[in-house]
């Protein structure tokens, strides 16, 4: 891995009004495979046979994945990147700022085990820079 080749893959995160309604279609309509479920209320991932809340879910089919998140209001689009470690998230961090960018959220560990910055576009799109938590090399 060189430095250049810091993200390596992009998941849409889609806002949606009701996540179990969502679940219910891309899991049974579509074949997805709900990967996990987080509970915004309990700060805390949700087993498979607890019943569905507001919150967040991964899903995926093949090689391909979606972040569901269900939020009111405004609908907007967020992208979630992947980066290899954490230094690599400082890094872009750092980068990004000494070109200007006015970064939200700071690079930080989150409850739900990643390292993580966000930023918004110009167009109010939310971009998601993560990591696994502690994984400096690289």
């Amino acid at each position: 891995m060189s430095e250049r080749e810091a993200i390596f893959d992009c998941r849409p995160n889609l806002l949606v009004r009701d996540l179990v309604a969502s679940l219910r279609f891309y899991e049974g309509a579509l074949g997805f495979r709900v990967g996990w479920r987080w509970s915004d209320r309990r700060a805390e991932f949700l087993r498979d046979d607890e019943p569905g809340e507001p919150g967040t879910a991964l899903v995926g089919r093949d090689r391909a994945q979606i972040v569901l998140t269900q939020v009111d209001g405004v609908h907007g689009t967020w992208l979630h990147f992947d980066v290899h470690t954490s230094a690599q998230v400082d890094g872009l961090f750092e980068e990004w700022r000494a070109r200007g960018v006015d970064v939200d959220e700071p690079p930080t560990a989150r409850p739900w085990g990643t390292y993580e910055m966000r930023l918004h576009d110009p167009d109010g799109n939310v971009l998601r820079i993560s990591s696994p938590p502690g994984s400096a090399s690289g």
